[in-house]
């Protein structure tokens, strides 16, 4: 292997994800294999995770916190109005009732921190190779990161967690910025009047702050185990906007539990096409065999023309040779892919009826001309008769006549039965010179 291939300058992850406290009931479940998206979770290894900062009740213990700074800085509040004497104050705030303790944002007031680093790192640890159980790598990346959150969040880290269940080790950590400010300006005739609250405001951590400090942070920090500072991308898109150019894009970074949502509705809209498009595929090719079975049916004497109907149509044919394996019967065929089959009958009958029509207009044409001839000499004899006739003595001329009178009868048949009238010829109802020629042969 080509040794100038291989990666060397690994970047440390790191993200912040916006959280509520209503949100760390999901977040436990999760934590502990019992909800959410398991579907990229090796079960097998959910043993193997790791706690490393915060109790086994982290979670409840800080809903419960929040509630009493709630309930904390309702009192402090009304204490405050009732010493500014603010009583209509005080009746509006007891109907609204205590408030959550901090400030409208979209983000939410705690964060979740995610630290880790491309799995190919953790993969390329000789841990294994040495004989030693653990992963080496990992080992120390959570033992850096944890160190990392108490040095920069100290006891606003109420949870960090390493987990080896998961496609990369990385670490999850959850901030609870807590906050002291004040909700009541000093006044100088009730100094007293002057109170504080408790709140939740991440914006108390500067790297909390500011995500390019953040990032600073962490590349200086796990220099020593050789990873480096992620991609400076917010200064390039800066730079760029000072240079009039078109800036990198962004990176979107999705939460974990969205971007699961999100790509397990892509994987069900890919699998529902692939399935319409299998479908598709089976029904054509479905199709194909049937129009093919048909066309084999024809060839071999299988299927043949049914003389009976008006339009040419299939139907078995005479029994097969024995020796030779009986196909699927038009039934069959029919039941298999009724599309299939009409195209093939349709293409068939198309072509019986140029077979069957251009022979019965060769035949035609044929007899036409048959007939035409044969009537011009008939009647070029009934004229030899006619004249033979008067050279007949008078008492044989009546029979004579008879026989004439039958004659446009026939020819009249044999044109209806073939042709219209055939060219060059005139049928009449009586005979060649009529009633006078049969009045001549009695003269």
């Amino acid at each position: 292997m080509d040794g100038s291939n291989i990666k060397t300058d690994y970047p440390v992850v790191l993200r912040f994800e916006g959280l509520y406290p209503h949100q760390l009931g999901g977040y436990e479940a999760h934590r502990l294999r019992k909800g959410g998206d398991l579907g990229h979770v090796y079960r097998s290894r959910s043993g193997l995770n790791q706690r490393l900062i915060g109790s086994e009740d982290w979670a409840a213990r800080a809903l419960a916190e929040i509630d009493e700074m709630k309930i904390e800085n309702f009192a402090a509040e009304l204490a405050s109005l009732e010493k500014r004497n603010r009583k209509k104050d005080i009746e509006r705030r007891m109907l609204e009732g205590p408030k959550q303790p901090w400030r409208a944002t979209r983000h939410g007031p705690m964060r979740e921190v995610i630290l880790t680093v491309n799995k190919d790192w953790f993969d390329a640890d000789l841990a294994g190779f040495f004989g030693e159980g653990e992963n080496q790598r990992e080992k120390e990346f959570g033992e850096f990161a944890k160190e990392w959150l108490i040095e920069n969040f100290g006891e606003d880290v109420i949870h960090a967690r390493a987990d080896r269940d998961e496609a990369a080790f990385h670490v999850h950590a959850v901030i609870m910025p807590r906050a002291t400010v004040e909700i009541a300006k000093p006044n100088a005739k009730v100094p007293a009047a002057s109170a504080t609250r408790r709140m939740l405001q991440p914006s108390i951590h500067p790297l909390i702050k500011d995500y390019e400090a953040a990032q600073d942070s962490v590349g200086q920090w796990f220099a020593d185990l050789g990873l480096v500072r992620g991609e400076r991308r917010a200064e390039a898109i800066r730079q760029a906007r000072q240079n009039g150019v078109t800036p990198p894009k962004r990176r979107y970074h999705a939460k974990t539990w969205k971007w699961r949502a999100e790509e397990e509705q892509r994987l069900l809209a890919e699998m529902k096409a692939l399935a319409e498009r299998t479908a598709w595929v089976e029904v054509r090719e479905e199709e194909a065999e049937t129009v093919l079975a048909v066309a084999e049916g024809v060839a071999t004497g299988a299927f043949v023309a049914k003389a009976s109907s008006e339009a040419p149509e299939l139907e078995d044919g005479p029994p097969a040779d024995p020796a030779r394996p009986a196909g699927p019967g038009l039934e069959e065929l029919r039941r298999r892919s009724p599309r299939g089959f009409a195209r093939a009958a349709s293409a068939f009958s198309r072509a019986w009826s140029r077979l069957f029509g251009d022979a019965q207009a060769e035949a035609e044409a044929t007899a036409r001309r048959g007939v035409s001839a044969a009537l011009t000499e008939i009647a070029e004899a009934d004229e030899k008769i006619a004249e033979a006739a008067m050279l007949l003595p008078k008492e044989k001329r009546p029979a004579i006549a008879a026989i004439r009178r039958t004659i446009p009868a026939i020819l009249r048949r044999l044109e209806r039965g073939v042709v219209r009238y055939p060219a060059g010829a005139k049928l009449t109802d009586q005979p060649p010179g009529g009633a006078a020629g049969e009045k001549s042969f009695n003269d």
